[in-house]
């Protein structure tokens, strides 16, 4: 029997069994494959990564020469495996001509998402890293490790500092194979979730277009697209600064500049346009509760408590800023269970019961009411 377990992405492109679901779409290896999946979640990447390319055959756009294709396979498996290993295509090579087909859907798979292929060669040369990281400080391109995730799923990276990056779908990331002694670094080109890891003084800095996020520890998002002008950090617990490039190569020039940007909390987002040089701060549109490893998860039950007792809890329990006044609601109660709903569907209930209405300004919720009798 096949160790399927131990396949990697080339493996499974000249398994017969796998082509007949990919390539034939025979129903008994469809079957097969969707459970083994379910069964092997650990590779569920490897696998998927591999139908992503085998499938990229139905738009071949032309015909390559032997040597073409090979030199294309071997640069496709180096970019999605994500580090330097011996070729194989030296045991592979008398059967080549065989796998044809396969060759094709790797040169096809790199001109199908374009950007994905000419970002390889842009960041492997000095001049074009020196470019995209403009002024900043790093290391040769030799000590860099570039990351893709060219499948259709999240793809989950740990960093050299026990960070944790996730890539998303279609995205590129750069880092250091070791974090300089006074920052980490790391370039994005798409969208990725990021759990890092505190370290005291050294901020972790993530460049993704003309923006730059700096943390210290936290759990965060970045949604930077390659062209587009408007790009979008929201923060899922701890404090991040966001601030356009040029700002911050300004800012650590001189000590005296005025630093524009926005600081970014548990709950919060923003959209950064840089034709415009704008920043939009306002809440994430599903907020979620902010609780320490050493705190329990609020239940949201009262049972006949102040509607001020319930609007603070909900400030803790969400790191939000809710504004109201104290003195109108000094008579108004709620009894009900809002555990399992969401913020805004909890305001929407409880300003129902109470005859009052809320707004969303920025990253602030007010609080509107005439008062109970």
């Amino acid at each position: 029997m096949k160790t399927y377990q131990r396949y990697t992405v080339e493996d499974f492109l000249t398994d017969d069994w796998f082509l007949a679901w990919v390539k034939h779409q025979q129903p008994e290896a469809r079957q097969f494959w969707e459970q083994w999946q379910q069964q092997n979640p650990q590779q569920r990447e490897t696998l998927l990564l591999a139908k992503d390319m085998a499938e990229a055959l139905k738009n071949r756009p032309h015909t390559l020469s032997s040597e073409q294709e090979q030199l294309e396979v071997e640069r496709i498996v180096k970019l999605t495996r994500h580090v330097p290993t011996p070729s194989r295509w030296v045991v592979l090579k008398s059967s080549l001509n065989q796998y044809r087909w396969l060759a094709a859907a790797s040169v096809v798979l790199l001109l199908g998402t374009g950007w994905w292929l000419m970002q390889e060669r842009e960041l492997a040369s000095p001049s074009a890293t020196a470019k995209y990281l403009d002024s900043f400080d790093h290391p040769s391109t030799e000590a860099w490790i570039n990351q893709t995730n060219g499948t259709s799923q999240p793809v989950q990276i740990s960093l050299p500092d026990g960070s944790q990056m996730t890539l998303m779908a279609h995205s590129k990331a750069s880092y250091p194979r070791s974090f300089d002694t006074d920052k980490r670094e790391v370039t994005l080109k798409g969208e990725a979730l990021f759990s890092v890891v505190h370290e005291g003084e050294r901020p972790f800095l993530v460049y993704s277009g003309s923006l730059v996020t700096r943390v210290l520890g936290t759990r965060f998002r970045v949604h930077a697209r390659p062209g587009d002008a408007r790009m979008m950090v929201s923060v899922l617990s701890g404090k991040v600064s966001v601030m356009d490039r040029k700002d911050w190569i300004t800012s650590r020039k001189s000590s005296n500049t005025n630093k524009s940007g926005v600081v970014l909390t548990a709950n919060q987002q923003v959209t950064y346009d840089a034709s415009q040089h704008s920043y939009q701060k306002e809440l994430v549109s599903r907020p979620s509760i902010i609780v320490s490893a050493s705190e329990s998860p609020e239940t949201f039950s009262f049972d006949d408590t102040p509607a001020v007792n319930v609007f603070e809890r909900l400030k803790k329990a969400y790191g939000v800023e809710i504004i109201y006044d104290t003195s109108t609601l000094r008579h108004c109660t709620l009894t009900a269970s809002l555990a399992g709903v969401s913020l805004y569907d909890q305001l929407q209930l409880l300003c129902a019961s109470i005859g009052a209405t809320y707004e969303v300004v920025d990253t602030r919720i007010i609080i509107t009411s005439k008062g109970c009798s």
